[in-house]
């Protein structure tokens, strides 16, 4: 709800804009339209635009949304920050390509026509030439259709000696015809082709057949590399195999596992074959010239086949097609053939012989037909073996380029971990590009001396986290030459506190040279770095809390975030009273340890809980011999200074824990309450340069001042 996108109560005919100012006075104005679209403007925009979000912005849910993500997320993430998107966009056009080509010009199925067609050549006519099928053809014209004439396209021959043969079976009588349709069923190879294939081997097993032949390619990549003694585990087999016979066992077993691959592929087309003739059987025995001899066997012992036959769907039973499903084909349409061919002795010589005639010249235009198709499916295949090598080779140049990369940054990481995580058992963290997967990115790490192929069952969130602010890090590291701000939005919301006190001395050690805005929703944290941080190179703001649509977010005044308090002032004084004192609690505890005040040892975790209170007397009983402010060319005690803290100590003890342990606080009494606070710290700020009395360390020996020297406090006299 800040002025920008979208405010919800942004007033009729006014402008939803935002803009930038950078120190080079170069400006952006983007002006956003109540639809979300937005024009941009100013001289900054090209220097903005060239701002890769990835590498600049990192969030708490980016930080571990990447961890857990899979490998290739983690390689769609980080392929972009690699600088090899652009190879990796033309692999994925080269297979999109693939896919279109494939698809487009259907060469699997027109080449599982062309095998279909072959086998029934090798059934039909095992010796002939092409030549000798188009004489065949060229006799066949003669007897029907008369002499050809020269230089007669076969196909078309063909075509007019099947309309011959039609001709004369539909001016035969109707037995004639009755027995020429006998002849087709029985001639059917439905059964055959059902025997054929249950002869072969049927396994569900072929994606790990295929899964085995993989792992043997990459185990040829480094059987050259094998000692010459010793023993290697084979990867595909998993028998145990002497290291000198390795190379010759992985070229037998691929061999072996190739050859159950063809098998497969046979079989396949085996099964279009027999989808064909089950599509032709049916249509067969549905023809009008066999109504009669099918009513009989329908109402005869065969009953049962036949409404076998009819309930039968081609297509999805070569989906299904088991050991059970063949033998059941078999018995129950072997009977109906057998009946065709008893009933089709009868036929007089000349149906048999246009019977055979017209399966010759059907096999013969599908064969003559088949010669473009053939060579047409070569040169595509040729062209899908090319994108295809192409897509390797690209893809082979990404792992290796990758890999470069991610060894230099995988040094940044481990140098990064060891900051945040100084002294512990978690080593050798590194990103790593695994051989088995393409497109695919992980991490691993040592944990106690055991290496890891991933952080996700091995790391706390808290270590995950910092693991993806390393990578982002390391990412954005590679970016040095180029004048661009890192913004880290809340990423320590899941460490802990020894851990999060490291990230800003990462960044202070890696980034210095860099603009890094850091946000924050704790406030502990951010007490501890604006006494922490050099106030001469690091700026601090508070955003004050919502309140309403029509004002949206705005900026605190003060640094500190006793607007969250006063936020609660009308609702609830005694809630404002004590965020107060909680504030004070953590702003008084980092003070005291900058300006080294000495305070009594509390036994076990005492130390950590002091109050206050605790820090308010010790500083005002030291105060009186430390705090000391330059008057002309004297330092006098700063009892104003001093007045200040007692007050706030006392109201700090009435009001404060009041408010803390009772709901009687009133809003006056909080108002003051969280003035005097203000105040309070504000002592240890001074007035005239504004930095605050542990700015530097003097020339002295015990003491510190600000920046101008006009605020001192002399630890040493404590």
């Amino acid at each position: 709800q800040q002025r920008a996108i979208p405010n919800t109560h942004r007033p009729q005919g006014a402008t939803t804009e935002v803009k930038i100012t950078l120190q080079d006075s170069s400006e952006l104005d983007v002006t956003i339209r109540p639809d979300g679209t937005c024009s941009r403007s100013g001289t900054a925009g090209t220097d903005l635009a060239r701002w890769d979000y990835r590498r600049t912005v990192l969030r708490q849910d980016e930080l571990s949304g990447f961890i857990h993500d899979t490998k290739g997320g983690k390689y769609s993430a980080l392929l972009p920050l690699l600088g090899l998107d652009s190879l990796e966009t033309a692999a994925e056009n080269l297979r999109q390509l693939a896919k279109v080509v494939e698809t487009q010009s259907r060469v699997k199925l027109t080449r599982s026509r062309l095998t279909e067609v072959n086998n029934r050549r090798e059934l039909a006519l095992p010796k002939h030439s092409d030549d000798d099928i188009r004489a065949r053809i060229e006799a066949l014209y003669a007897a029907y259709c008369g002499e050809p004439e020269p230089h007669r396209d076969p196909v078309s021959l063909c075509r007019d000696i099947e309309v011959a043969i039609e001709n004369r079976i539909e001016q035969s009588t109707a037995d004639q015809r009755r027995q020429a349709a006998l002849l087709d069923v029985a001639a059917s190879e439905a059964v055959t082709l059902g025997r054929r294939l249950r002869t072969k081997s049927v396994t569900p097993v072929e994606p790990l057949v295929e899964r085995g032949v993989a792992v043997l390619q990459h185990a040829a990549l480094f059987v050259g590399e094998l000692a010459i003694s010793g023993e290697v585990p084979c990867p595909a087999c998993g028998r145990v195999i002497e290291a000198r016979a390795f190379k010759a066992h992985v070229e037998a077993e691929n061999r072996r596992l190739e050859e159950i691959i063809t098998s497969f592929k046979a079989r396949t087309e085996d099964l279009a074959d027999l989808n064909v003739a089950l599509r032709t059987l049916k249509a067969l025995v549905a023809k009008p010239d066999l109504a009669g001899w099918w009513n009989d066997l329908t109402s005869g012992p065969l009953s049962a086949d036949c409404e076998y036959l009819l309930s039968l769907d081609p297509a999805g039973l070569q989906d299904k097609l088991g050991l059970e499903d063949l033998a059941e084909v078999e018995s129950k349409l072997q009977p109906i053939l057998e009946a065709a061919r008893l009933s089709s002795r009868e036929a007089p010589r000349g149906a048999h012989q246009l019977s055979d005639d017209k399966s010759i010249v059907t096999l013969a235009r599908s064969i003559l037909t088949a010669r473009p198709d053939d060579e047409a499916c070569t040169r595509v295949e040729a062209f899908l073996d090319f994108l295809s090598v192409l897509e390797i080779g690209i893809r082979d140049e990404i792992r290796l380029r990758s890999q470069s990369v991610i060894d230099r940054i995988s040094q940044s990481i481990q140098r990064m971990w060891t900051i945040l995580h100084p002294g512990e058992a978690i080593e050798a963290v590194r990103l790593y590009v695994p051989d088995d997967v393409h497109k695919a990115i992980d991490l691993s790490l040592q944990f106690h001396g055991v290496e890891q192929d991933s952080p996700r069952l091995t790391l706390s969130e808290g270590y995950r986290n910092s693991l993806g602010l390393c990578i982002f890090l390391a990412m954005s590291q590679r970016d040095e030459d180029r004048d661009q701000p890192l913004f880290l939005d809340d990423v320590v919301v899941s460490m802990d506190r020894n851990h999060r006190g490291m990230v800003i001395e990462l960044l202070q050690r890696e980034f210095g040279n860099r603009q890094v805005v850091v946000m924050t929703h704790d406030r502990e944290w951010y007490a501890e770095l604006r006494h922490q941080l050099d106030g001469g190179t690091w700026a601090f703001g508070v955003l004050k809390p919502y309140d309403s649509p029509a004002l949206g977010i705005r900026w605190s005044r003060s640094t500190t975030t006793f607007d969250d308090a006063r936020a609660q002032l009308a609702e609830r004084p005694d809630s404002a009273g004590n965020d107060a004192r909680k504030i004070m609690d953590s702003e008084l505890a980092t003070i005291a340890e900058r300006l080294q005040v000495r305070l009594p040892y509390l036994r076990g975790d005492k130390n950590d809980r002091r109050v206050a209170h605790d820090f308010l007397s010790q500083m005002i009983a030291d105060g009186k011999r430390c705090f000391q402010r330059a008057v002309g060319p004297t330092l006098e005690s700063a009892t104003g200074e001093l007045v200040l803290l007692n007050e706030v100590d006392r109201l700090l003890l009435s009001w404060g824990n009041r408010a803390s342990h009772s709901h009687d606080l009133v809003r006056p009494e909080a108002v003051k309450l969280i003035a005097a606070c203000e105040k309070a710290l504000e002592a240890f700020k001074c007035s005239s340069c504004g930095k605050p009395v542990w700015f530097s360390d003097a020339v002295g020996p015990e003491w510190m001042q600000c920046g101008c020297g006009q605020l001192r406090w002399r630890y040493g006299k404590a």
